[in-house]
C-alpha cells in the first residue's frame, strides 16, 4: 500500500511537469555515502549525507544505492535529521508514506516525497539524510556502495529508465542533478589469535655444588665443572646441574665455581657459603 501511495506522489510530480510548468536544471546536490570497516559476521552502519541542498528546498527525492549482496545484508534504513522536516505530521493519513525504502537484493531504493506545496516542510538542510544498517557476511572483501538511479522504468509502462530525482515541485518545477561520492563496507579477516610465547623458566638450584645431580657434593662435581668450563664436549651439564654448579652466583659455570666446590669438599667453607655469592 505504501509503495502505491508513494508512486502516486511521484506520478503527481510527473503529471505536473507534463502540464506545462517550467522545469530547469540547477546545481548538483551532493550525496556522500559513508564507509565502514568490519570483520566477517559483524554489524555495520553507514550514513548518507546531503550537501549543497538548495535553499528553496526539495519536495521529491528518489535514488538508489547499489551493493553486493554476497558480501553484506541490509537490515534497516532510517531517516536522518535532514529528512525530518515535519511534513509527516502535516500530511495526515499520508504522513507515514513520506519516506520509504526497500531492498531489491541489489539496490537500496530510497524515496522521500511530499505533496505539500509549503516549502517549509521540504528538505532544506544539509547533513545526515539516512543511516543504513546491516551485517557483513562471512567472506572478506569490499562491498561498494554506489549511488545512482533506481533500476526500473521511469513510470509504469514506460520504456525509459528511471532517473535520479532531486526536485522542487511548486509553481515551477526545479530539477537538480546529483553528484554521488560512493562509500563502502570493507570486510577484513578477523585478527588471528596469537599464541603467547612459552614462558621460559630458569631452574633453581636444588643442592648447591651438586653439578652431577646425584644428591651429594664431592670431587666428581668439581671435575665435571672444570671439564665443562674448558668446553669438554663430553662434559654435559643439565639445566638443573648448571643451576647447582653456579655457586659464585654470576650466571656462569667456570673455574671459580669448581674452586669454591673444592673448598667446600676440603671443609674450608660451609654449605651455607655455597648459597652466598
Amino acid at each position: 500500500m505504501k509503495k502505491k501511495i508513494v508512486s502516486g506522489l511521484m506520478a503527481m510530480t510527473m503529471a505536473a511537469m507534463s502540464m506545462g510548468l517550467s522545469a530547469f536544471a540547477a546545481d548538483d546536490v551532493q550525496v556522500t555515502i559513508g564507509k565502514a570497516e568490519v570483520t566477517p559476521g559483524e554489524a555495520f552502519s553507514v550514513d548518507v549525507e546531503l550537501g549543497s541542498v538548495p535553499s528553496s528546498g526539495l519536495s521529491s527525492i528518489d535514488f538508489a544505492i547499489s551493493y553486493d549482496s554476497s558480501l553484506i545484508e541490509i537490515k534497516k534504513v532510517e531517516l536522518g535529521s535532514a529528512g525530518k522536516t515535519g511534513a509527516d505530521s502535516q500530511e495526515g493519513d499520508l504522513g507515514d508514506t513520506l519516506f520509504s525504502w526497500y531492498d531489491t537484493g541489489k539496490q537500496i531504493v530510497v524515496v522521500w516525497a511530499t505533496g505539500l506545496t509549503d516549502s517549509q516542510y521540504w528538505v532544506k538542510n544539509s547533513g545526515k539524510f539516512l543511516t543504513i544498517s546491516g551485517n557483513a557476511k562471512t567472506t572478506a572483501g569490499t562491498a561498494d556502495l554506489k549511488g545512482g538511479a533506481v533500476d526500473r522504468a521511469a513510470y509504469p509502462g514506460s520504456s525509459a529508465k528511471a532517473d535520479v530525482v532531486f526536485s522542487a515541485v511548486g509553481d515551477t518545477t526545479k530539477d537538480y542533478s546529483a553528484a554521488f561520492t560512493n562509500g563502502e563496507v570493507k570486510i577484513g579477516n578477523p585478527t588471528p589469535e596469537t599464541t603467547p610465547p612459552p614462558v621460559v623458566t630458569t631452574p633453581s638450584a636444588t643442592k648447591w655444588g651438586d653439578a652431577t645431580c646425584d644428591g651429594k657434593v664431592d670431587v666428581s662435581d668439581a671435575v665435571l665443572i672444570c671439564r665443562f668450563a674448558v668446553s669438554d664436549k663430553n662434559a654435559v651439564l643439565t639445566d638443573a646441574g648448571k643451576a647447582n654448579a653456579d655457586v659464585t652466583h654470576d650466571s656462569a659455570v667456570n673455574a671459580d665455581d669448581a674452586s669454591k666446590v673444592l673448598k667446600f669438599i676440603a671443609r674450608l667453607i660451609t654449605a651455607e657459603d655455597l648459597e652466598k655469592a
